[in-house]
């Protein structure tokens, strides 16, 4: 039974590296060239075990991880420039919504005054606060 285990674990592994070999391009695998690796992989395979040809590959063969450029991927709301450029937003929002009640409102009191300057002239009387004569 554990030989069983074993066997499958073996070819887990070898068939692992036999699709990680072949998805990676010439230049990433290092030490062989790539179709070596895959005989190395192939010929010394699950049949021995632990299985030789994959875990030299994995161990040696393998693409090595690269690290990205200097730049480092940062989540919006850690990322101090898109924070700044949020806030200077939020600020230019408030500023044009205060801006835009100042005209509403002067627009306002303007009509209201030209209302009560038409009013006047219609009705001298009611300018001065005295009732019209009855």
């Amino acid at each position: 039974m554990s030989y069983v285990v074993l066997l499958l674990v073996s070819v887990g592994v070898t068939i692992y590296a036999l699709v990680d070999c072949w998805r990676s391009t010439d230049d990433e695998v290092r030490g062989l060239p790539r179709p070596a690796w895959i005989l190395l992989i192939i010929l010394i395979g699950p049949l021995g075990v632990p299985p030789f040809g994959a875990a030299a590959y994995l161990l040696f063969g393998r693409p090595t991880a690269t690290l990205p450029g200097p730049r480092r991927v940062v989540a919006p709301d850690d990322d101090p420039d898109f924070l700044r450029q949020l806030d200077q937003q939020r600020r230019k929002a408030v500023t044009d919504e205060r801006r835009r009640e100042q005209r509403e409102r002067k627009e306002r009191e303007r009509q209201e005054r030209a209302q009560r300057k038409e009013q006047r002239k219609n009705d001298p009387d009611a300018a001065e606060g005295q009732s019209p004569p009855s």
